[in-house]
């Protein structure tokens, strides 16, 4: 049996108090056929049952007829995880892209996404075979920056350059009431004549289903801005918690409900808890009163929270604009408070 785990020194500082984990990805071939999301939704009960057992937790992209393994846990059961992945006829041609001992990113034990792009299987083994090059060269990113440069299309701004933090300023929005989030993505991939990738991603848990996950990423002249819709159900799976703490600011467009606000905020903070760098929350709505109560909220949980007040309109484009002054703000290193659109 092929073994693809070395001995290697840390790469990562461990979060205090936890101890680190081995932390391997690999990528190989899909020989599935038939509708590979729902193939590999189907293998999830098992999959749960060995990775509870062996304390693994394991994220896998589905992507150009491709899969992509993110697994964290002791070496025993990294191990034994991968020789199970090895002997399985669904995956062929394996690529080891990152290896290391490091701080647990993933929070759940199984969680899979499926990116939807044009590139061709071709295309896409192409940037395996690089990244299994850099890592034979002794280059060593984080796997939130190895999944990134992998899934993340050719064609947009800095794809190669994901693992160089400072190029980029990665946004979340999500949204108190519909598809509000998404309807501000799509915007502005119309606007900015953007590219919208379209993500799904499902967790452990069946309560939550498979969830929706687009985003667009803008050139701004500083930076690149990835702008990233999240439904409230996706905050709750382990993918979405791994890369929270690489987002500078979240987005929350808000009700006017207080009800549903509140329910939501409690649900980033709850994404939020355990992370070292916490983004900022930027509340995009209409009456000041209402930020108020949602400001002492977040800073019971210690989390920064912004004041966007608009007119009463629930446009992409007066929000954007609310929120964008923040998102600037940071770029240019002015101090924030509450912004006011007239």
């Amino acid at each position: 049996m092929l073994n693809l785990i070395h001995n290697s020194e840390s790469d990562a500082a461990h979060q205090p108090g936890k101890e680190p984990v081995r932390r391997l990805m690999f990528a190989s071939r899909s020989r599935v056929t038939e509708a590979v999301f729902t193939t590999m939704l189907g293998t999830r009960a098992d999959a749960m049952r060995h990775n509870l057992a062996d304390n693994v937790y394991v994220a896998l992209l589905i992507q150009s007829g491709w899969f992509m393994e993110w697994i964290e846990g002791p070496e025993t059961g990294v191990q034994a995880l991968l020789t199970r992945v090895l002997a399985d006829f669904r995956h062929h041609s394996a690529h080891v892209l990152h290896e290391s001992d490091g701080a647990r990113r993933l929070t759940e034990p199984w969680s899979m996404a499926m990116v939807q792009t044009h590139e061709s299987e071709a295309d896409f083994g192409n940037r395996v075979l690089a990244l299994h090059e850099e890592h034979c060269q002794g280059h060593r990113h984080e796997p939130t920056a190895v999944w990134r440069r992998l899934s993340t299309p050719q064609t947009h701004p800095g794809a190669a350059d994901q693992a160089i933090e400072w190029n980029f300023q990665r946004v979340m929005v999500v949204a108190a009431l519909g598809t509000d989030a998404f309807n501000m993505v799509r915007w502005l991939g119309e606007t900015h004549a953007a590219d919208v990738v379209h993500r799904r991603f499902v967790g452990s848990s069946e309560q939550y289903g498979d969830v929706a996950t687009d985003y667009v990423d803008l050139p701004t002249g500083i930076v690149v801005r990835r702008v990233i819709a999240m439904s409230q159900n996706g905050l709750k799976i382990g993918l979405t918690r791994a890369f929270m703490s690489d987002y500078s600011h979240v987005i929350v467009l808000l009700s006017g409900i207080p009800g549903r606000d509140h329910s939501l905020l409690e649900r980033l903070l709850s994404a939020c808890a355990e992370l070292t760098h916490r983004p900022t929350l930027v509340g995009v709505g209409p009456t000041a009163d209402h930020h108020v109560s949602l400001r002492q909220l977040a800073r019971s949980h210690d989390q920064v929270y912004v004041d966007c007040e608009i007119p009463d309109e629930t446009g992409s484009e007066a929000r954007w604009a609310a929120a964008q002054r923040v998102l600037d703000q940071e770029l240019t290193g002015s101090e924030m408070g509450t912004v006011r659109v007239a």
